[in-house]
């Protein structure tokens, strides 16, 4: 199941089912059963399954709907053409009787996807791996929907579980996501200077200490940050918005001494320059900075 058609996909392999006739990875994987004994790529998919299975703690049970994925498929190739209201309708009545089909959640998402809806795409792709978790296809295109959203944990995530449950390392969709993937590890040495685990880490931590500034913990956030900054001394958005958690503290000092640092790092780190000024009029006027909050720049997330 993917949204590719086949004419388009490159990496054509011979088929001994179809007299040899050239085929598409992905082409070959579906069709691929027992009548295939004698070729190398199942040769290949058998011992994987076999080592899959030895390795998986699931256990689960797939309901296969030949049928129905055949529905599946032309409602793709309608929005693919162009017909993206008449596929979604077409997948939206084939889901009443038919949600237990990882496909038909693949679908759905594919659908969001086309029409912009990322939030909505990720749910139905998540719902898909739900039920059937080496859905390869289903991985990448998670990763490209984390892309769009600019999720860069979990378009990593992603990325490597495409790589990890690929039968083959010549598919195509394994080729672009370890592509993807490199391209990540050089623009995270390139803009931060860290390996691409390090710069997720950080940013774990970093989304993390955000989440308890919106809900006001300003001291357990500032932890936060310094956490960030032990792993990217040179982030400013680390040091911008721990001197917003020190001005809600009345901290004036140190708030000033953060938005410094961040300045330094990034002259033109807008958030900083404004928040910092806010801040001194603040300590000018003798107010608390509780007072002009609604004032502040909007604090950006820290991102490659």
């Amino acid at each position: 199941m993917n949204t590719y058609i086949c004419s388009t996909v490159k990496g054509k392999r011979g088929c001994l089912l179809k007299d040899m006739a050239l085929i598409c990875p992905r082409c070959c994987a579906e069709i691929r059963n027992s009548e295939c004994e004698g070729c190398s790529y199942y040769k290949d998919s058998q011992k994987f399954a076999i080592e899959k299975a030895n390795k998986s703690p699931h256990h689960f049970t797939l309901r296969i709907a030949p049928e129905i994925d055949n529905q599946i498929d032309r409602a793709l190739r309608m929005a693919e053409a162009g017909n993206v209201e008449k596929g979604e309708s077409l997948i939206r009545s084939l889901m009443k009787e038919n949600a237990d089909l990882y496909t038909i959640h693949f679908a759905m998402g594919t659908i969001y996807s086309f029409k912009e809806q990322y939030d909505e795409a990720m749910v139905c792709f998540d719902k898909s791996i739900a039920i059937y978790p080496y859905f390869v296809d289903c991985w990448f295109n998670r990763a490209l929907v984390a892309k769009k959203k600019m999720d860069v944990i979990e378009i990593v995530f992603s990325l490597r579980k495409v790589i990890e449950f690929a039968q083959t390392d010549d598919d195509e969709v394994v080729l672009m996501a370890k592509q993807l993937l490199n391209d990540l590890e050089q623009l995270a040495y390139k803009e931060e200077g860290l390996e691409l685990d390090k710069y997720i880490e950080g940013l774990r931590k970093f989304n993390a200490a955000f989440e308890l500034m919106q809900s006001k913990q300003w001291e357990k956030a500032i932890i936060g940050y310094k956490e960030v900054i032990k792993i990217n001394p040179t982030a400013p958005q680390a040091f911008g918005n721990m001197a917003l958690c020190y001005a809600h503290l009345n901290e004036d000092k140190k708030a000033i001494a953060a938005f410094d640092k961040a300045i330094a790092l990034d002259p033109n780190y807008e958030p900083a320059i404004i928040n910092k000024e806010i801040v001194k009029q603040t300590i000018a006027r003798g107010l608390s900075f509780s007072d002009l909050q609604s004032e502040v720049k909007v604090i950006e997330y820290m991102i490659i």
